[in-house]
């Protein structure tokens, strides 16, 4: 199912925007001009999981050398901090776990989900 969400101009850059999408309550993140989707709910025990910060990957070459891999959008759950990359959803610790990601894109300036028919998440 296709479900319209707003215009990209509704959508602030590195703000996650909680929509219901059908039976879903997904969250969209607009980063540059790329957008993620991600089903509301954390696969450790179910928290509002786009409620969390979101922020780049931080990497290391070096001991003791911290950057900031401004390409990767990571979103860490409020309840326990579990970060999870927006592109596969797959945790960063063990990529076994993962969120819902969802398909979604810009057509003619609007935001558009795609979501399957079926119960909650």
């Amino acid at each position: 199912m296709r479900i319209d969400v707003g215009a990209v101009s509704d959508f602030e850059q590195r703000r996650v925007r909680i929509v219901n999408a059908g039976n879903h309550e997904v969250g969209v993140l607009r980063w540059g001009e790329r957008f993620f989707a991600v089903h509301n709910r954390c696969p450790h025990q179910s928290g509002p999981v786009c409620r969390g910060i979101v922020s780049g990957r931080l990497t290391s070459r070096v001991p003791g050398s911290m950057e900031v891999d401004e390409e990767t959008p990571i979103l860490a759950c409020p309840w326990h901090g579990w970060e999870f990359e927006l592109e596969r959803g797959r945790a960063l610790w063990d990529p076994h776990y993962a969120v819902k990601v969802a398909p979604v894109h810009v057509e003619s300036g609007r935001v558009v989900l795609e979501v399957r028919r079926g119960p909650a998440a």
